[in-house]
């Protein structure tokens, strides 16, 4: 468990903790990442969130839940302010995305951010930059040599300030040599690198992901 401290902040918010969610928190879950805009219809929230609820019950791997990472920041009255749900980004199984030969690596090296919410009067207290660190560290230890998200287009400013890239879509080199660009209408894709091992470079103007399926 991670307590939240003014020096993670920068600010006098204190006593928050971060902790691995668990099955009995899936209703909270779905409340909190229901507060971000998934740009999908409000009726249409729950059926998107279900596969969530199933992983919870998920105890293996090297993850909070299998290969799925989801976590929850507390107040000091114990009562939960935000989350961060993470684990294998959906475009990894849709053979028109991605190939399925690359399937076994790419779902162990590359991990993407789902949701990651703050309830409106605990924001701006350095909590969701908390969160997404716990998470980086988390997947670091685990192995995993990138970690992405998809964010609204007014949000690039503070992924960067994380030391994320944000661009227009998400871009990397395969171990074949082929080139994997992913775009998503309304978004914008920011990713981070946290292994030695894979790199950043610019293919084709873009910026772009080289070496994340070695090791």
């Amino acid at each position: 468990m991670h307590t939240l401290t003014s020096t993670d902040t920068g600010s006098t918010c204190t006593g928050i903790r971060i902790r691995p969610a668990t099955p009995a928190d899936g209703d909270t879950l779905v409340e909190l990442i229901s507060l971000v805009d998934l740009h999908l219809r409000a009726e249409d929230v729950p059926a998107a969130l279900m596969p969530m609820r199933h992983a919870l019950l998920d105890g293996s791997g090297p993850l909070s839940h299998g290969r799925n990472h989801f976590l929850i920041a507390e107040n000091s009255d114990g009562d939960p302010v935000g989350a961060i749900t993470s684990g294998p980004a959906n475009w990894i199984f849709d053979p028109t995305r991605a190939p399925r030969v690359m399937r076994h690596k790419l779902v162990r090296r590359i991990a993407t951010v789902h949701g990651l919410a703050v309830r409106p009067e605990y924001r701006h207290q350095g909590i969701a930059r908390v969160l997404l660190r716990q998470a980086e560290e988390n997947f670091r230890t685990a192995g995993y040599a990138v970690l992405a998200l998809r964010h609204a287009r007014d949000l690039g400013g503070f992924y960067q300030g994380l030391g994320y890239t944000s661009s227009n879509r998400l871009s990397l080199t395969l171990p074949t040599g082929e080139l994997l660009s992913l775009t998503d209408r309304g978004w914008k894709h920011a990713f981070k690198i946290l292994s030695p091992s894979a790199s950043l470079t610019t293919i084709q103007g873009l910026p772009t992901i080289t070496d994340a399926l070695s090791g």
